[in-house]
């Protein structure tokens, strides 16, 4: 089991943690996810989720960092644009995310949501 804390882009707000088992898929994630946050993300199907890493530079992103400070407030930035462009599929397992990287802990954000 793993503690993922995801970050909603454009949209106000603070990180929410998710805890998964590493062998389910990023849709077993999107589902959880959205069950977790039915009052953020009403209205929304869970398949209809885009689930991004947000790793830069082999990395986790700290949630220190100006960019995960100005993402809470709703602000994009250009890391953010970039970290959003190679959307994580569905059938994937999360061990791949999560492959070569430390293992996830506080202070840091591993997903980013659209």
């Amino acid at each position: 089991m793993v503690k993922l804390f995801c970050a909603i882009v454009g949209v106000l707000g603070k990180a929410f943690p998710v805890n998964i088992d590493a062998g389910q898929s990023v849709g077993d994630l999107k589902k959880k996810i959205k069950k977790d946050n039915p009052g953020k993300l009403k209205g929304i199907d869970a398949n209809d989720l885009q689930v991004f890493a947000a790793k830069k530079g082999g990395a986790w992103l700290s949630s220190l960092s100006e960019d995960v400070k100005k993402l809470k407030n709703g602000e994009k930035t250009a890391l953010i644009e970039a970290l959003t462009t190679e959307e994580l599929q569905e059938e994937d397992p999360l061990e791949d995310m999560l492959s070569g990287m430390g293992p996830p802990s506080f202070r840091q954000t591993h997903l980013l949501v659209v």
